[in-house]
C-alpha cells in the first residue's frame, strides 16, 4: 500500500471536513463589535427555529400521506399499467419545489386564473366574499415541498413491502384479523425501517430547502443564514446558525438510528413472495384517482405550465444568457462529477486494499469524512466555504502586497472555484455510495489471483477494478452532474459576479415573478433530472 496515497486521502478529508471546523471555529470566536446573533437571538431567532420545525412536520405528514398508500398500491395489486404508474410516481422529485411553488401561487393566488374566474362566476367583489385556500402559506410551502420530496418515502417503502411475504397475514387472518388492521398492525411496522430512512431524507432536505420558504416569505433558519450574511454582512452570526441547523440534522439522524438499533427482522420474503391481488372496479379507480392526482399536481401540471410559458415567451427564453449560463452548469456539474468519482476510486481502493493492515481503520474513517458533506445544507456549506477561501484570500493578498506585487483580490472566495469546491464536498458521498456498491460485486479473489500472478496494485485496478466497475462509475457521473444541475443554495451564496447556474438563473425569474422568461432553463433543469429515473425504469424493474 502506497503510504504517499494514503497521505493524499488524507488531505482530501481535510478539504471536505473544512466546512465543519470551520464553522465551529467561527461560531465560538467573539466580535465586540458584531451583536448582530445576539439582536437576532433576542427577536426572532425562537420564530425561525419554530418555523424550521412546523414545515418539517407539515412536509413529513403531507409526504406521508402522498406516499404510503400509493406504494402500497403499487406492491399489492396487480393491474393493467402498474409498471407505468409505480415509475410514474417518481416523477415529481424532477420537479424542483421552488418551480411548483411558483407556478401554483400564480394559479392560485388572488389575481390568479382560479380565483378570477370564480369571481366571475359568482359575481364575488372582494376577498371578504368567499373564503380560497392562501398558497402562500406554512401549510402551502409543505404541500410545495412534499409534492417534490414524497418520492423518496414512496420508493424506499415500495421497495420494502415488496419483499414482504404473506405467512404473518394468514396467521393474523386465522385469529380474526381484517384487512385494515393487518395493514396498520402488521404491514406498516414491518416497514417501518424504510419509513424512518425516508423520513429522514425528507426532512433534511425540507430543512436544507431555501427556494421554496424564500419564495413564500417564511422565515427559517436556512433563510436566517442567507439574510445574515448576504443582508447583515455578519459572517459570524452565519456560522452560529448554520452549527444550529447542524445540530438539528445530527439530531434527525440520531433519532432515526437510535430508534431503529433494536430492531431485528427476519427474512420475511422467504420463498413465497407478496402475492399481488386484483383489485376491484372500486379500488382500482381509487387508486387511479389519488396516484393520478398526485402525479398530475407533482409533475404534470407544472410540465404543462412551463412548456406554454417557453412557447409564449420563446424569443425572452431563447436568449444568449441561456446558453451561457447553460454552459457554465454544465462545465462545472461535469468537472464536479470527474472530481469525485476520482476521490471516490481513490477512497475505495485504500480501503480495499489495506482490508488487512493496520491502516485499515484510519482508511475506512477517511471514507466516511468523504460521505459527511451530502448531510450539510446548501447554505451551511457555502458559509463554512467561505470562511476558510475568505481568510486565504487575505492571505494570499497580504503576500503579494508586502513583495511589492499588486493584489489579485477574491481569487479563491470570488471564482467559481468556489462553487466548484462546494458541489466536490456535498457530492462526494453519492459518488463514494455508487462505487462502493461497485466493488461490492467485485469478489476479492480476483484480486487474490491477479497478486499470485505477481500483478502490481496498479495493473489490478486498470486491468479488473476499473472494468468493472464500469457501470458504477457511469452511475456516480451521472447523479453527480444531476445533483449539481439541480443545487440552489450554494450556488446562490458562492457565484461571483456576473455568474449564473442554471438554477440561480431560474430562481432569479421566480423570485422576480417572471418565471415565464427562465421557462426553458426550468426545463433543461427538469429534462436532466429525469434522466436517472427513465434509465432506472429501463435498467431495474419493481416485481
Amino acid at each position: 500500500m502506497p503510504k504517499s496515497l494514503t497521505i493524499v486521502a488524507g488531505f482530501i478529508s481535510v478539504i471536505l471536513f473544512m466546512p465543519i471546523l470551520a464553522l465551529l471555529f467561527q461560531s465560538v470566536s467573539f466580535d465586540s463589535l458584531d451583536n448582530t446573533f445576539t439582536d437576532l437571538a433576542d427577536t426572532v431567532l425562537l420564530d425561525y427555529v419554530l418555523n424550521s420545525v412546523t414545515i418539517v412536520f407539515y412536509t413529513l405528514v403531507f409526504s406521508c400521506l402522498f406516499a404510503i398508500a400509493p406504494a402500497w398500491w403499487c406492491a399489492r395489486y396487480e393491474f393493467k399499467g402498474r409498471q407505468y404508474l409505480q415509475w410514474a410516481m417518481v416523477f415529481p422529485l424532477a420537479i424542483p419545489a421552488y418551480i411548483s411553488a411558483y407556478i401554483y401561487t400564480d394559479m392560485l393566488d388572488y389575481a390568479g386564473p382560479i380565483q378570477s374566474t370564480l369571481r366571475d362566476w359568482f359575481n364575488w367583489n372582494s376577498p371578504s366574499d368567499y373564503i380560497f385556500f392562501d398558497i402562500r402559506s406554512m401549510i402551502g410551502a409543505s404541500i410545495m415541498l412534499a409534492l417534490a420530496l414524497s418520492p423518496y418515502i414512496y420508493l424506499l417503502m415500495r421497495n420494502s413491502f415488496g419483499n414482504q411475504n404473506d405467512h404473518i397475514e394468514y396467521a393474523a387472518q386465522m385469529m380474526g384479523a381484517n384487512s385494515r388492521r393487518i395493514f396498520f398492525s402488521i404491514r406498516l411496522k414491518l416497514a417501518r425501517p424504510a419509513l424512518a430512512i425516508g423520513c429522514t431524507l425528507v426532512a433534511m432536505e425540507t430543512l436544507a430547502d431555501f427556494g421554496t420558504v424564500h419564495l413564500f416569505s417564511i422565515s427559517t433558519l436556512t433563510t436566517a443564514i442567507y439574510d445574515s450574511w448576504l443582508i447583515y454582512g455578519s459572517l459570524a452570526t452565519a456560522a452560529k446558525i448554520s452549527c444550529l441547523l447542524l445540530l438539528f440534522i445530527m439530531i434527525l439522524v440520531g433519532f432515526e438510528r437510535w430508534q431503529r438499533k433494536d430492531q431485528k427482522f427476519l427474512d420475511v420474503k422467504g420463498s413465497h413472495a407478496l402475492s399481488r391481488k386484483t383489485p376491484s372496479q372500486l379500488k382500482l379507480l381509487a387508486i387511479w384517482l389519488s396516484c393520478g392526482t398526485i402525479i398530475s399536481l407533482g409533475f404534470i401540471i407544472p410540465m404543462l405550465t412551463l412548456l406554454s410559458y417557453a412557447f409564449g415567451y420563446l424569443d425572452e427564453n431563447l436568449s444568449e444568457n441561456l446558453w451561457k449560463h447553460a454552459g457554465n452548469t454544465f462545465y462545472l456539474a461535469f468537472l464536479a462529477a470527474v472530481i469525485c468519482v476520482g476521490i471516490a476510486l481513490l477512497f475505495n481502493n485504500n480501503t480495499r486494499f489495506s482490508a488487512s493492515s493496520g491502516l485499515a481503520k484510519v482508511h475506512q474513517i477517511q471514507q466516511n469524512i468523504a460521505s459527511v458533506g451530502y448531510a450539510i445544507p446548501g447554505t451551511v456549506l457555502a458559509i463554512g466555504i467561505l470562511i476558510p477561501l475568505g481568510f486565504l484570500d487575505l492571505q494570499l493578498n497580504e503576500i503579494l502586497i508586502t513583495a511589492n506585487i499588486p493584489a489579485i483580490g477574491l481569487f479563491f472566495s470570488g471564482t467559481y472555484f468556489a462553487i466548484l469546491l462546494a458541489f466536490i464536498i456535498r457530492f462526494s458521498a453519492i459518488a463514494n455510495g455508487s462505487i462502493l456498491s461497485g466493488y461490492q460485486q467485485v469478489n476479492d479473489n480476483l484480486d487474490i489471483a491477479a497478486k499470485t500472478l505477481n500483478s502490481s496494485r496498479s495493473d489490478i485496478i486498470k486491468r479488473i477494478h476499473l472494468p468493472l466497475l464500469k457501470p458504477s462509475i457511469i452511475t456516480a457521473l451521472l447523479l453527480v452532474f444531476i445533483e449539481c444541475v439541480k443545487e440552489l443554495p450554494a450556488s446562490l451564496l458562492l457565484r461571483p459576479f456576473d455568474f449564473e447556474t442554471l438554477a440561480t438563473y431560474v430562481y432569479q425569474f421566480a423570485s422576480d415573478e417572471q418565471l415565464e422568461h427562465g421557462a426553458l432553463a426550468s426545463l433543461m433543469i427538469i429534462g436532466v433530472s429525469l434522466i436517472p429515473i427513465f434509465i432506472l425504469s429501463k435498467t431495474q424493474r419493481m416485481s
